[in-house]
């Protein structure tokens, strides 16, 4: 019955945790991009369930049912979890080329690689009006300063 489809969407049997902290310590959980649109939930259990037990299986989907390219499995150990990162990070899914690594928490994320905003120094301007440009060079790169003259609307 697992995989069966219920008015259009795929049913998911799993044993029941009640305890929450095997999940919420994120020991075992695995994260994979770059899935093909045409993997599903039991594509994704097949290719990883030799791996080790699988608590959970996952493939991102929005409200037609189709996949938006990403997906969770989460593995009863952390060993199962290591080794399929390590065999499959990189290989080839329905001719797509996928990532396959450690489920890293939002906040963990942001620790790690900052805020989105905070990683760009590019600004572009365009039909920006009257602006007296000059270039100073510095000894390591060069700069550009923008100052304005009165902008009128």
């Amino acid at each position: 019955m697992n995989y069966e489809l219920i008015k259009g969407r795929p049913m998911r049997l799993m044993w029941s945790q009640r305890d929450p902290s095997l999940r919420k310590s994120g020991v075992g959980n695995v994260f994979i991009k770059n899935l093909d649109k045409s993997i599903d939930n039991k594509s994704l259990y097949d290719t990883f369930s030799v791996f080790g037990n699988i608590l959970s299986c996952k493939v991102a989907t929005d409200e037609r049912n189709s996949s938006k390219g990403y997906g969770f499995v989460h593995f009863e150990t952390q060993e199962a979890a290591d080794q399929a990162i390590q065999k499959v990070n990189g290989m080839l899914l329905n001719d797509k080329k996928v990532y396959v690594g450690r489920f890293m928490t939002r906040k963990e994320r942001m620790e790690t690689l900052g805020h989105p905003a905070t990683r760009f120094t590019n600004i572009y301007v365009k039909n920006f009006g009257e602006a007296n440009l000059s270039e100073e060079e510095s000894p390591s790169c060069s700069s550009l300063t923008v100052r304005l003259s009165a902008v009128s609307s």
